[in-house]
């Protein structure tokens, strides 16, 4: 009798806790997370270099940062178009701008027509539009157009000694709206043309998304 209390109990306990772990050993069946769309912020941290300018073509690889927000405007189907801006941040070393449209010397400060370093950086403020297109669920192929202005350091010879000038370009990048709901990853490859220089700036970032 003594015996059987123990093996008694040790039987109840394993009716008790059989259909949890039953239960834990189960894959969970649930919906997958829904692909947000609509407002959003971004940001990218890659590398830049210039192509065409004087000295180094390419240049050495530099840091380049973005920070933007947009929004979804159409999202049906496979299809999306978004409108977004944001300041964007890169670095040129070994590279000076090349010729400036009026065939003025370039790489030269304003004020006293001194040689600059080679090495420089360009601050952008631009918008842009997006098409994706969704080849996979979740994952899409996207086209980019933007524009903007750039400010230009150090100091530079561009229209009367003013370092402000237009900016141009376009990229293609992926997207994957991971299943951590809110978050996207991507891949951008952007270009960029220095309007009036011969300077071409591209950029290749990885890039996180927040959909609210």
């Amino acid at each position: 009798m003594k015996l059987l209390r123990p093996l008694l109990t040790v039987a109840l306990a394993i009716a008790a806790f059989a259909p949890a772990v039953a239960q834990a050993a189960t894959p969970m069946q649930g919906v997958p997370t829904q692909v947000r769309r609509g407002f959003f912020t971004e940001t990218d941290l890659g590398g830049f270099f210039t192509l065409g300018g004087e000295g180094k073509s390419p240049s050495d690889a530099q840091v380049y940062f973005h920070l933007g927000a947009g929004y979804d405007l159409y999202a049906q189907g496979n299809h999306i178009f978004s409108l977004a801006a944001g300041v964007a941040m890169g670095n040129s070393a070994g590279s000076c701008f090349g010729a400036v449209a009026d065939g003025t010397q370039p790489c030269v400060n304003s004020q006293t027509g001194d040689p600059l370093s080679n090495n420089w950086s360009a601050t952008m403020l631009e918008a842009s539009a997006l098409y994706g297109y969704q080849i996979v669920p979740r994952l899409m192929l996207t086209g980019r157009l933007l524009g903007g202005v750039s400010w230009i350091s150090p100091d530079t010879a561009f229209e009367d000694g003013k370092s402000i000038i237009p900016t141009v370009g376009a990229g293609i990048g992926a997207e994957w709206a991971t299943a951590f709901d809110h978050f996207s990853l991507g891949l951008d490859i952007a270009g960029r043309m220095f309007v009036g220089t011969d300077a071409l700036g591209l950029s290749v970032a990885p890039r996180v998304k927040y959909t609210f």
